[in-house]
């Protein structure tokens, strides 16, 4: 069965929920590629997120504002949950400068041309009065995957980093089960779910993954070996070819006779170089036709027998 004959099929498509159901597939590559897709949308998949926070009237991550219920740690907690989208890779400044009393949230955040915070109902902090402010200067950043706060230095006083996710997959899993094709009834066909965060589709996501799969079993498949492994290579393929190292079973000569210089201990064209016909006669088994036959064949091999 050709590849190319599978169908992907969308089911139930948000923007941030699908489900793609891709078969028929030959057995067992229904978990290989299905295994293959969650590692790839979960962890290689890049987007934006908040790195570092600057937040005006705190020197360090617990430090309490006055009139905002949140402590910085909350309010870095709920930072870490903003969902950005951007035309640009890479880093921009985001600000927040609320006063209260009220909820301030991610909508509040001013934003810069390009960029786009999709859940802006998200609730950062609670501002107790007129007299409570909260400001916060933001630096987003692009990248892949997740970034632990202590992999980057921050060296202002103030300025806090942030645990980022660039990741806009949130959670996939995949089913596969047995299908029929013709009579057949061991091809597989895979169940793909993907929940997203809303800065990327669930279809955009699918495709991203298959591109970076794509990418990496082409430089596979084309690769070049280094200048190293050719030398092994030809040294290898040299002494594949050179006589000496002509296995016995690849002697062309009938098999009865190899079994019996097996059978003495002779494994190798090179075993016979100091072979006269005396030590021949005694090999068990092999007569007077069989021994001239040996001899010719050594000859050939540019072996004379003494």
């Amino acid at each position: 069965m050709d590849f190319t004959q599978f169908t992907i099929i969308k089911k139930d498509q948000t923007k941030t929920n699908g489900v793609f159901v891709i078969g028929p597939l030959f057995q067992g590559f229904g978990y290989t590629l299905g295994n293959s897709f969650r590692r790839t949308l979960l962890s290689a998949l890049s987007g934006w997120a908040v790195s570092q926070v600057k937040v005006q009237g705190a020197r360090h991550l617990f430090a309490s504002l006055k009139g905002v219920k949140e402590d910085v740690l909350e309010i870095i907690l709920n930072t870490k949950q903003i969902r950005i989208k951007a035309q640009k890779k890479g880093s921009f400044k985001m600000e927040l400068d609320k006063t209260g009393p009220g909820v301030v949230k991610a909508a509040d955040i001013q934003l810069p041309a390009g960029v786009e915070i999709v859940n802006k109902n998200l609730e950062l902090a609670h501002l107790a009065n007129k007299d409570s402010r909260l400001k916060i200067k933001f630096t987003a950043d692009y990248g892949v995957g997740y970034s632990l706060a202590k992999e980057r230095k921050v060296d202002k006083m103030g300025l806090i980093a942030v645990d980022a996710l660039y990741s806009p997959v949130k959670k996939v899993g995949y089913q596969v089960k047995s299908v029929r094709v013709g009579r057949k009834t061991n091809y597989d066909q895979l169940r793909l779910e993907i929940e997203t965060d809303g800065t990327l589709s669930p279809s955009e996501a699918v495709k991203q993954a298959a591109d970076i799969l794509v990418d990496v079993f082409s430089a596979v498949r084309d690769s070049k070996p280094t200048r190293r492994a050719k030398a092994v290579r030809s040294s290898t393929k040299k002494a594949l070819k050179a006589p000496e190292n002509l296995i016995i079973d690849e002697f062309e000569l009938p098999v009865r006779l190899i079994n019996a210089l097996k059978k003495a201990g002779y494994k190798k064209l090179s075993d016979f170089k100091d072979i006269n016909r005396d030590d021949i006669d005694k090999i068990k088994n092999v007569g007077d036709k069989s021994a001239v036959e040996l001899i010719k064949f050594l000859a050939k091999k540019g072996l004379a027998v003494k």
